[in-house]
C-alpha cells in the first residue's frame, strides 16, 4: 500500500496518510484474557442454545446415526489472491481466509464407542480478511501482518462462541470484533517499538468477514472495502474512513473522486489514539457472492466491472484472478488484494 503521508495519487513512493479520527464511539479496549473470562462468566449463567436433542439420551456420545455429521453448512467456494501491481517494490497488503471450528474427539470413555464416533464435530465459521499496510521501509507490511494475526489470536481464545444466533449474541460478537481491533492497535504499536519502526507511525486497514451460515459479521477500519453481490446488485457494505468520503457526507464537495480520498482518518496505526470499528451483521442467501479487496483495485476498476465479473459463472479463484489482471491492466499503481466468498 501507500506511505501515510499525503501525495498526488499515482505519485512514485507514497500517497496515503491519517488524518484526524473520525467522530463516532468506539467500544472500550479489552484485553484478551478479560474477554474470555466476560464470555466464560455469560456462559455460565445462560441457557445453551446449541441444537435440540430431547428425543435422544446420548445425543452426543451415543447419537442415533452411525457417526455424528458436521452441522449443515452451507457450500461456499472461496479464494484469495494478492500482487504487488505494476509501480510498487514490495507488497503490503496481507490476506488471510481461515475456518473456525469445534470439535470433541474422545480418548478413552467407560461407554463402548465404535471408533469413527469418536470425534464429534461441531459448528464451523470461515474468516474472511484484508489488511493493507501504510509506512513505508518495510512498516506498511509488518502492520498488516500484525493486525490479521492478532485477530486470528482472538479467534481462537477470546471470540464468543455463536452457534444459533439471537440479537443478544450477535451483539456481543459485533462488539468484540471491534475490541479485537483495539488490540489490533495495541500489538501494533509494541511491535513497532521493538522494531524500532515505531518512527514511521505503521498503519493498517482491516477488513474482516466472518461467515457462520447464513449470517456474516463484518468488523471494519480503513477504505479496504466488503461488497455483497447478490443478482444484479453490488452493494459496498463498508464506508470508506477518508476525509474524501467524509465531505461528501458533509455536502462540503459534490459526489465523486476526490483529492482527498488518499487521507485515512481511521485505522489500525498510523500514529492514532484509538480506531473506531465499523460493524455490520448481514444474512446471506444462496448465490450471494461476499468480495473483500484493498483499494489497489477499487482504484482501477469500476463498481459495474467488478459486478460484471462476480455476477459470471467463474470460481472464486478465477474471478480472484479476473480482477487483479483488470487492475493491472488499468495501471496497477498500487497493490493489489482480493478475497472472494461464493454461496
Amino acid at each position: 500500500m501507500m506511505d501515510r503521508w499525503a501525495a498526488p495519487r499515482h505519485s512514485g513512493d507514497g500517497d496515503r496518510r491519517r488524518g484526524s479520527a473520525i467522530s463516532g464511539r468506539m467500544a472500550p479496549r479489552r484485553t484478551i484474557q478479560s474477554m474470555l473470562q466476560a464470555r466464560k462468566g455469560r456462559l455460565m449463567a445462560e441457557e445453551w442454545n446449541g441444537p435440540d436433542f430431547a428425543d435422544e439420551t446420548l445425543p452426543v456420545l451415543r447419537p442415533r446415526q452411525a457417526a455424528r455429521k458436521a452441522p449443515e453448512a452451507h457450500p461456499m467456494d472461496v479464494a484469495g489472491q494478492t500482487d504487488i501491481g505494476c509501480v510498487r517494490d514490495h507488497n503490503e497488503d496481507t490476506y488471510l481466509i481461515a475456518d473456525l471450528g469445534r470439535w470433541l474427539e474422545v480418548r478413552d470413555a467407560s461407554l463402548s464407542m465404535p471408533e469413527a464416533q469418536r470425534r464429534i464435530p461441531g459448528p464451523k465459521g470461515t474468516f474472511l480478511m484484508v489488511a493493507d499496510g501504510m509506512g513505508g521501509h518495510g512498516g506498511g507490511e509488518v502492520a498488516s501482518a500484525v493486525a490479521v494475526d492478532m485477530i486470528a489470536q482472538f479467534a481462537l481464545y477470546a471470540m464468543p462462541w455463536v452457534t444459533a444466533p439471537n440479537e443478544e449474541d450477535e451483539k456481543e460478537l459485533c462488539e468484540q470484533l471491534g475490541n479485537a481491533l483495539s488490540q489490533c492497535q495495541s500489538r501494533l504499536e509494541k511491535v513497532a517499538l521493538r522494531k524500532e519502526i515505531d518512527q514511521l507511525n505503521p498503519g493498517t486497514t482491516l477488513t474482516v468477514g466472518y461467515v457462520l451460515w447464513p449470517k456474516l459479521y463484518v468488523s471494519h477500519a480503513g477504505d479496504s472495502r466488503l461488497y455483497l453481490q447478490r443478482g444484479e446488485s453490488l452493494v459496498q457494505i463498508t464506508r470508506d474512513h477518508t476525509v474524501g468520503q467524509a465531505l461528501r457526507e458533509s455536502g462540503a464537495i459534490p459526489a465523486g473522486p476526490s483529492r482527498f480520498d488518499h487521507i485515512l482518518v481511521n485505522v489500525v496505526g498510523g500514529g492514532g489514539e484509538t480506531v473506531n470499528a465499523e460493524a455490520h451483521a448481514l444474512t446471506l442467501e444462496p448465490g450471494d457472492r461476499v468480495l473483500i479487496c484493498s483499494d489497489g483495485l477499487t482504484g482501477h476498476v469500476s463498481d459495474a466491472a467488478m459486478l460484471s465479473e462476480l455476477r459470471g459463472a467463474h470460481t472464486s479463484r478465477e474471478v480472484c484472478a479476473n480482477l487483479i489482471e483488470a487492475a493491472k491492466a488499468g495501471g496497477g499503481f498500487d497493490n493489489i488484494t482480493v478475497v472472494v466468498a461464493s454461496f
